[in-house]
């Protein structure tokens, strides 16, 4: 990817992340049994080579070795014979004429790892704690081009500040990312590759540090984010979701969750022919007098998810037997077509996908730029209809539960809930010529809601609640059985991906009676219209 790739594709371009040549030819290189430095020093480096076309792929987990097998099989490839740390010694020794040299980061102040990933990407250079630089230059000839332990930075704070002013100016312009330091971090070598400036800082911080100039963390992340261009992503995660996502959405960046992922830059240039529609949903006709409850499983906006944990839980064996609503990112046909191609290929007709918060990325419709709101709901609506997705899940704040304090964010009973209703209006008229039909809106405070209204021709329903068991989920549709006494009723119960699986979807119907029956989320909306 030249310099001139890096830049210029925003949402309003129809292209929202940076392009990748497709590979021809990939060398396989198994890190299992690696140390996390040696994984952070490998996806580095991969995100040097496969800047200019897709050439390395690395395997950290069986999901990586399940993918390569089952997506990447029609690619030419070629495996390294060795494994782990041998493995690591194999890439950068095959590849070292890619490398510049070599960058130290310090253990002592972990997010120096963020700012040596963002030089990095400047410099075409590995980066390396000091135990691993001093083994890896004994077999590679490559020049020490920096030792971030000289700087003497006592918090991260003062390390991003000094990135902020050397760094910053030189980075790609549309691609902002925040990364856990303290965690591996797949995602590094698509923001090598991408010369993306890398960050952690907590959005929760207000009051200045004595010393820092009357800076805090929360300042200097406005600072970061204004640099760019509304219409930029911002790429990874947050310390805090819904402060730091309030302060992306005010600034137009739709956050894209996505720090697990692992060669994001090969998947991008992964082409596919055509990305097959899922099957047509299970139909139900007639409505009585009985209660309809249908589950949505979350997290669908989040890119490693659909690499990892959706995985998992795709191959329960009780997929496909039980109706499940399925947030999934539209974003993934362009992110990764060939892993949105997989999904859509093994979908069965008890498998509704609907798009994930808030559509084109997780953003707070209240706190977007009003005026940029209609080109966001329009590329949107574009990539659900690519996708055959009439259903789309929104979350949003209030001022009180953006701040992230938790005494003053305790005082909010909006439950991330789009309520808006100027707002409101504007999804219904720029979603509704795309075929988006409904709007599932709010999570959390459980049991408190279970209402819908309509709006144009746009139904919103806020969910009931966010559940994360059987014992929970089952007391939440009896609590809301007995509070609700109008039938038929609808139940909407939003799940959390992380712990609920189909399987166990099966065990929460088979506890409940017959009064209820459990419908696709399009059916339960078909119902309460009708």
């Amino acid at each position: 990817m030249e310099d001139s790739d890096v830049t210029g594709f925003q949402w309003f371009d129809r292209r929202y992340l940076p392009p990748f040549q497709a590979p021809t030819r990939l060398t396989i290189y198994d890190l299992r049994g690696a140390s996390r430095d040696e994984y952070i020093t490998a996806t580095v480096a991969a995100g040097i080579i496969n800047r200019s076309q897709g050439q390395v792929y690395l395997i950290t987990s069986a999901d990586d070795a399940f993918w390569l097998e089952n997506v990447f099989a029609a690619v030419p490839q070629v495996s390294s014979p060795l494994q782990g740390s041998a493995a690591l010694s194999d890439l950068l020794t095959t590849h070292l004429s890619a490398f510049n040299g070599l960058l130290i980061y310090d253990p002592a102040l972990p997010d120096t790892i963020n700012v040596a990933t963002t030089m990095a990407g400047l410099q075409d250079a590995i980066i390396a704690s000091p135990a691993l630089a001093e083994q890896l230059l004994a077999v590679c000839a490559l020049p020490v081009l920096d030792d971030l332990r000289t700087y003497g930075w006592r918090t991260r704070l003062q390390a991003y500040q000094w990135a902020r002013q050397h760094l910053l100016p030189r980075c790609s312009q549309y691609v902002l990312a925040g990364l856990d330091p303290a965690a591996f971090c797949g995602l590094r070598s698509f923001l090598v590759a991408s010369r993306a400036f890398v960050y952690w800082l907590d959005s929760r911080q207000y009051l200045p540090v004595a010393g820092e100039n009357k800076s805090s963390e929360r300042s200097l992340l406005r600072q970061l984010l204004t640099f760019y261009a509304p219409g930029s992503v911002h790429l990874g995660w947050v310390i805090h979701e819904q402060s730091a996502v309030a302060m992306a959405s005010a600034a137009g960046m739709a956050v894209v969750a996505s720090d697990y992922v692992l060669n994001l830059e090969v998947w991008i240039a992964l082409p596919v022919a055509q990305i097959p529609r899922p099957p047509a949903a299970v139909k139900r006709t007639g409505r009585h007098k009985k209660i309809y409850v249908s589950f949505t499983m979350s997290d669908g906006d989040n890119l490693q998810y659909c690499q990892h944990r959706l995985r998992t839980i795709w191959q329960d064996p009780a997929r496909g037997t039980v109706p499940l609503g399925w947030t999934f990112p539209p974003l993934l046909s362009q992110a990764a077509p060939a892993l949105a191609s997989y999904y859509t290929r093994s979908a069965t007709e008890f498998d509704e996908l609907l798009a994930g918060p808030s559509g084109l990325g997780y953003i707070y419709p209240s706190r977007w730029p009003r005026h940029l709101l209609k080109p966001f709901l329009q590329q949107t609506g574009t990539l659900m209809r690519a996708l055959d997705m009439n259903t789309l899940d929104v979350l949003d704040v209030d001022a009180v539960y953006r701040t992230g304090l938790p005494v003053v964010a305790a005082f909010s009973f909006k439950g991330m809930q789009l309520t808006d209703r100027h707002v409101q209006h504007l999804f219904a008229r720029e979603l509704v010529p795309y075929g988006v039909k409904n709007v599932f809106s709010g999570a959390g405070f459980t049991g408190k809601i279970a209402r819908w209204q309509q709006v144009g021709e746009l139904t919103i329903y806020h969910h009931l609640g966010f559940t994360d068991s059987v014992e929970r989920t089952v007391k939440l549709i009896r609590l809301a059985s007995l509070l609700f006494r109008r039938r038929p009723l609808f139940l909407s119960v939003y799940l959390i991906a992380w712990t609920m699986t189909p399987s166990l979807v099966k065990q929460v119907m088979e506890q409940l009676g017959k009064e209820y029956e459990f419908v696709l989320p399009s059916t339960l909306f078909s119902l309460l219209k009708a």
